[in-house]
């Protein structure tokens, strides 16, 4: 009796949710649900939600492994046909190959046409049927069958919650996983193995616990379930994302310590940490140790090598990994291509990041989503719209829905190549096909819209985005207060600037600057010099621009001993002054003759920027 007590504990309302929710849709579940064949009513309705979610379906796949897939079938299939049957385990061994090659869904099915044709299930069915709609993000299924799990007298094991936690860190429901995994804790009915640790503190480096993840790797290490290589490695590469990678290489010391072997995968997580912390050296001395350890680099260790690569520059060097690779027959995959065509997209070799596309199809790589904005924001950059747009419309025609980056990186071209009705038109697509737009979709709007002259287009945008409640940072304020600025309206911008601590929002230095600007030039000298100390008193320093701009504006009025004041300022505080301003300086000081004191403030300026020295002696 205190099992059954502890067993509605653990699954808590979840199940009771299912059930109350399938009750709803007919007569016929109530009687099912405490029916043994609930198994395959819950089973069917599932697979019918499965069957609908185009995320689920099978993916187009290579030849060889659709001849698997078919071979796994067909091999379902015969043992079906078999008589005497053979025994339920023998079934259950049969789905292996289905769930090695990810086709969750059929293997549902198949375990359905088991119940359909009367054939007895076992507790590993079950275990193997909630594994299924864990990994297809239909956790609460699941749940739902660990319910009929106990009805049917079988006890889950630790195996069973081990699936369970993990469908719910797949689903993004971490916080859930971890109040599941301390009830077991406390209730003690389950003894964690290193597995249910493991999935634990995979789902808290997911979402960004990583401190909480070194906690429980400590309580591990101190009690009777001893953290492995994969525990280990889980948390060094989320400390390295988290730029924690001093933390990560004193862990991986740790593990040299207990004795506890290291992989590629730990090599490659340090590797990645420190290149992109530009700690070349000791990258280089972890690959070399590796290599002398007798762990040989993986596809994803060359790309790691070849994205670092790209990100210096250095696409000599990337095009020698990417040879050394094909040599060693490492296939590249898509994303080392990808990391290649990026490479060279920020170096503006649109030409060679299309060759690279070229060839992944040519080895019979399928580009995805991914790669294909890659190339667009490539073409973009470099005002190649037509280029750009053929791509965007051929990946419909290669089965992949672009999505608001893609979107996004069209967006931002045709605005820049001044088509502004082509993009409103694109972004009206865009919504009308489902994408939802997000905070940069609406930073490209805005300033794509004042960029090209339609101001008060913006300004309605921003209105209409404040209406609907949606997120206004001071990106966007920026956006419209710089537009607003340089179309001479000050009215509007100072509004917009009022506007922003009723909005919990702090003008950062590029507010304040382009706020001074704008009241310089329309000879507002007295507000932006007040605007300018407000800044500084407000917690907001000044940057170069910002000295410069009302350097600029006092000059521009003649009032050259303040300008020169604030030069010296600018001087103290280890900003020069850029070329216009020098020249204006040295055009102020032969109007002003030869005056020693105004000198001697040009020579401290001069001796920390020497542009026009010469003509001032």
């Amino acid at each position: 009796m205190s099992r059954r007590v502890s067993v509605t504990f653990i699954i808590g309302r979840r199940t009771r949710r299912i059930v109350d929710h399938n009750s709803q849709k007919g007569t016929i579940f109530p009687s099912l649900i405490n029916h043994p064949s609930s198994f395959l009513f819950v089973l069917f309705r599932s697979l019918y939600t499965t069957t609908q979610n185009p995320k689920t379906l099978p993916t187009h796949r290579c030849n060889s492994r659709h001849n698997d897939l078919q071979d796994a079938v067909n091999s379902f299939n015969f043992m079906l046909q078999m008589r005497p049957l053979p025994p339920t385990s023998n079934f259950n061994k049969a789905l292996g190959p289905l769930l090695k090659l990810g086709h969750y869904d059929i293997a549902l099915l198949l375990i359905g046409k088991l119940h359909f044709l009367g054939i007895q299930d076992n507790f590993y069915t079950f275990n193997i049927a909630i594994n299924c709609y864990c990994r297809l993000n239909q956790v609460d299924f699941g749940f739902s069958l660990l319910g009929t799990l106990f009805k049917r007298g079988y006890t889950p094991n630790v195996t069973t919650f081990n699936t369970l936690l993990n469908g719910l860190i797949l689903d993004d429901k971490t916080p859930e996983a971890v109040e599941l995994f301390k009830k077991l804790m406390r209730m003690r009915e389950i003894e964690p193995d290193v597995v249910m640790y493991g999935t634990i503190v995979n789902g808290l480096c997911r979402t960004g616990n990583t401190i909480r993840a070194v906690s429980l790797l400590r309580i591990m290490e101190e009690g009777s379930c001893k953290p492995d290589t994969v525990v280990y490695n889980t948390v060094i590469d989320s400390l390295c994302k988290d730029r924690m990678v001093d933390d990560a290489m004193k862990l991986f010391s740790k593990m040299n310590e207990q004795g506890i072997c290291q992989d590629v995968v730990t090599y490659t997580s340090l590797i990645h940490g420190l290149c992109n912390f530009g700690r070349w050296k000791e990258a280089t001395r972890m690959f070399m140790e590796m290599l002398d350890s007798g762990i040989a680099p993986d596809v994803h260790t060359y790309s790691v090598l070849l994205d670092a690569c790209t990100k210096e520059g250095k696409m000599k060097e990337a095009e020698g990994i990417l040879e050394v690779m094909i040599q060693r027959r490492l296939d590249p995959d898509v994303v080392t291509y990808s990391t290649l065509m990026d490479g060279y997209c920020l170096q503006g070799h649109i030409v060679e990041a299309m060759r690279a596309f070229n060839t992944m199809a040519e080895r019979g790589l399928h580009p995805n989503v991914f790669s294909y904005n890659i190339l667009i924001n490539g073409y973009c950059k470099k005002m190649k719209i037509d280029e750009a747009m053929h791509l965007f419309q051929e990946m419909p025609q290669r089965g992949l829905q672009p999505n608001t980056e893609t979107f996004n990186a069209m967006l931002q071209g045709l605005f820049r190549s001044c088509r502004c009705g082509a993009a409103q038109e694109l972004f009206s697509e865009m919504q009308a096909v489902g994408i939802i737009p997000n905070s940069q979709t609406y930073g490209i709007l805005l300033d794509g819209l004042c960029k090209n002259g339609h101001i008060s287009k913006a300004l309605s945008l921003f209105h209409m985005m404040e209406s609907n409640g949606l997120h206004l940072d001071i990106v966007k304020y920026n956006i419209l207060i710089a537009a607003f600025c340089k179309d001479k309206k000050i009215e509007t911008a100072r509004a917009l600037f009022s506007n922003l601590s009723s909005k919990g929002l702090d003008p950062d230095v590029k507010t304040y600057t382009m706020m001074i600007q704008g009241l310089c030039e329309q000879g507002l000298l007295h507000e932006a010099q007040e605007l300018f100390v407000k800044m500084e008193h407000n917690g907001c320093l000044p940057n170069d621009v910002t000295y410069n701009t009302i350097i600029r504006g006092f000059i521009g009025q003649h009032k050259c001993y303040e300008a020169l004041i604030l030069v010296e300022e600018m001087v103290q505080r280890g900003f020069s002054a850029n070329a216009s301003n020098c020249s204006l300086i040295v055009d102020m000081l032969s109007t002003k003759g030869q005056d020693p004191a105004l000198r001697e403030v040009i020579k401290k300026f001069m001796s920390k920027d020497s542009h026009g020295m010469h003509d001032i002696e």
